[in-house]
């Protein structure tokens, strides 16, 4: 037991290290070059690193929502209070993902990448959306904006591990089992918070973007593949918001 619990400690901490500014110290510290075994194992648990981001927001939505309750704006400002928590979390690492995708992909030319400014345009969108679904979500039920914020962080990521399943050559079915059981708790937060139709929504919502997105890609190779991941976090996360704010 003891050597299982330190094996998981160890890929967590490889995960959290990958995608958060966290960093773990002492025996549970990931190795400066961690073997490719290592690296492929933590891979399941990137949707645990959803949880420390979701309840990073979820708390700090929670605290300046009840600090501006009496405040028309106070859901708006809450999702901008979450949203910049969550970046300084993770570093930006998807929204800069998102940015250099995005500039690339509808760009003619290395020249051409520096001056369209589509990742500009795509970035702010996106976070514009994600501020407004929140707010409406937050005016719709206090309970649904925090599970739904709670579980994208968390749904988007798992999103994540099984593209990557797809696309891996030597792709381990147990990797999704493993990612799936961190997705148990907050799937049914979502069906408590509100009900079957809000959790199915949300899911119908996000697996719909996710495979349009994955269709844009392949019909332009070009596009760089190394910010994919980022993208696919991001623009699912957003439209799980979005399938939650109609439900809700």
């Amino acid at each position: 037991m003891r050597d299982t619990l330190n094996l998981f400690a160890r890929r967590f901490a490889l995960a959290l290290q990958t995608s958060t500014r966290v960093r773990a110290t002492g025996a549970y510290a990931p190795p400066p070059a961690p073997e490719g075994d290592l690296v492929h194992a933590s891979t399941a648990h990137v949707p645990g690193v959803g949880w420390l981001v979701g309840i990073a927001a979820c708390l700090v939505f929670a605290i300046v929502s009840v600090a501006l309750r009496d405040n028309t704006w106070g859901p708006l400002v809450a999702a901008i209070a979450c949203t910049m928590a969550t970046a300084a979390l993770t570093g930006a690492l998807h929204e800069s993902a998102l940015y250099r995708f995005a500039d690339h992909a509808w760009s003619h030319g290395a020249a051409d990448a520096h001056r369209a400014g589509h990742g500009v345009l795509a970035l702010v969108l996106l976070l514009a959306a994600k501020l407004a679904l929140l707010a409406a979500l937050a005016d719709a039920s206090e309970p649904a904006v925090m599970a739904a914020l709670f579980a994208g962080h968390v749904l988007s990521r798992f999103t994540l591990v099984v593209t990557h399943w797809a696309a891996s050559t030597d792709a381990d079915a147990r990797t999704v089992r493993v990612a799936a059981l961190w997705c148990i708790v907050p799937l049914v937060l979502m069906v408590v918070a509100g009900g079957v139709a809000f959790l199915v929504a949300a899911l119908v919502v996000s697996g719909l973007a996710c495979f349009a997105l994955l269709r844009f890609c392949r019909s332009r190779p070009d596009a760089p593949t190394a910010e994919r991941p980022g993208v696919v976090q991001q623009v699912c996360e957003v439209a799980f918001y979005l399938g939650a704010a109609v439900a809700a």
